[in-house]
């Protein structure tokens, strides 16, 4: 952007003035000196006094503007400087560049992924600036603010990228968040239908879990295989799908729970990324947001857990809350808590059967406060996604090739959102 008047008139005075008017001042100097000598030394008859006042009058004269324009020139220089000093204060300097965290997967829980780019308003959260370093800086300058909120999205991949794209905007970009991936490995059967996801551009964070045949195994990832005599026969007689995913069990109950172990254990893992963010968001890929999730307005004092109207199944839903940093550990200690229950007390907390029963009954024993906020997004599909327990039906009106999953959701963010 060019400069303004008053830089290009100080910049043409400093440079084109200032030989002009040292030359002048000595100058005028050698000749009021040659004045005075004049006048000590010259008989005053031989020049009439007339001419020799008006002379030294005029000398006078020059010298006192050669001596303003010198002020000037001073004045401008100072300007500059100040000009100089206060630009240097707002420009990073060449050492301000902030370190960038890739995500690495816990080596219990499978491989490594590190994300490979970050699209602009990811990196714009935390790009620093670099200066040349032929202008280095008085004093370090300020670090710009970090996001406070990290969203986390659990899972398989689904729901297409206008789903995804409504993440963006509804939810990222309005309450200035970053966003982490907590998937499989992107071969996997889950995931291969989408190689290329916007997802994994703009991801900060991207954490892998392995996936397994026997979703037993994983579970003997807690605290070794006892429970596999100690609480698996209650399980197999009551039938329900808390433990879908372990062979001969139906649902997904055991892989929702897990996942938020694997979870648990990168927070642990990583405590820059945990005490980096006030609030979290855990959430699934295949959320349609119809209108902005402002979750950073929510009230997370005493202990509170937002989540949203509907799909409770006898509990609180499993497919999305808000919570702050002090308590998302317990929210995620799903599995750990439900085997240190025995005997009478296990069969209590699992005689209803729902993933959703068992979050409410571990949420209690921890002294969580659950609230719930008028629903803005509902669970959707494209025609290629997979799903293990609901396939979606029914067309999204306005969103062309987009399925809804649960048509109670669907209402609900119709009643609170503006028609698509």
């Amino acid at each position: 952007m060019p400069e303004n008047n008053d830089n290009i008139i100080n910049d043409i005075g400093l440079q084109q003035l200032q030989p002009l008017v040292s030359s002048s001042l000595t100058a005028t100097v050698k000749m009021l000196s040659k004045l005075k000598s004049n006048d000590a030394n010259h008989d005053h008859a031989r020049a009439p006094f007339s001419a020799l006042s008006k002379r030294r009058k005029t000398v006078k004269f020059v010298a006192s503007v050669l001596l303003l324009l010198s002020g000037w020139q001073l004045i401008c220089s100072q300007n500059r400087m100040l000009k100089d000093f206060a630009s240097n204060l707002q420009t990073p300097s060449a050492f301000a560049a902030e370190e960038r965290r890739d995500g690495s997967i816990d080596s219990s829980a499978g491989e490594t992924l590190r994300n490979p780019a970050h699209n602009s308003h990811a990196a714009d959260s935390d790009r620093s600036h670099h200066a040349d370093a032929s202008h280095a800086n008085v004093f370090p300058p300020a670090q710009p603010p970090s996001n406070s909120s990290l969203v986390i999205i659990m899972g398989n991949l689904r729901g297409g990228e206008q789903a995804w794209e409504s993440l963006y905007k509804k939810v990222l970009d309005v309450n200035s968040a970053d966003l982490a991936l907590i998937i499989g490995p992107t071969n996997s059967t889950s995931n291969y239908l989408y190689p290329n996801s916007s997802l994994y551009t703009r991801a900060k964070y991207i954490w892998n879990f392995r996936e397994y045949n026997d979703w037993a195994d994983a579970i003997d990832l807690i605290n070794g295989t006892s429970w596999r005599e100690t609480h698996l026969p209650y399980f197999t007689r009551r039938r329900t799908g808390l433990l879908g995913g372990v062979k001969g069990h139906l649902g997904s109950g055991a892989i929702i729970f897990m996942i938020r172990w694997f979870l648990s254990q990168q927070l642990l893992d990583h405590p820059d990324v945990l005490n980096q963010y006030e609030q979290f968001v855990i959430t699934r890929a295949d959320h349609y947001y119809q209108c902005p999730h402002e979750y950073t307005t929510l009230d997370l004092s005493n202990n509170t857990v937002w989540i949203p109207q509907g799909e409770a199944y006898g509990g609180v839903t499993d497919r999305h809350l808000i919570v702050s940093r002090a308590n998302i550990l317990d929210t995620l200690d799903i599995f750990p808590t439900l085997f240190q229950q025995r005997d009478e007390q296990l069969q209590d907390w699992i005689a209803v059967g729902t993933p959703e029963s068992i979050l409410k009954r571990v949420w209690t024993s921890k002294g969580l406060n659950v609230r719930r906020m008028k629903r803005v997004m509902f669970t959707c599909a494209t025609p290629l996604d997979t799903s293990r327990w609901k396939r979606a039906k029914g067309e999204v009106p306005g969103v062309p090739g987009l399925l809804k999953k649960y048509e109670s959701e669907y209402d609900q963010t119709q009643q609170n959102c503006p028609t698509l």
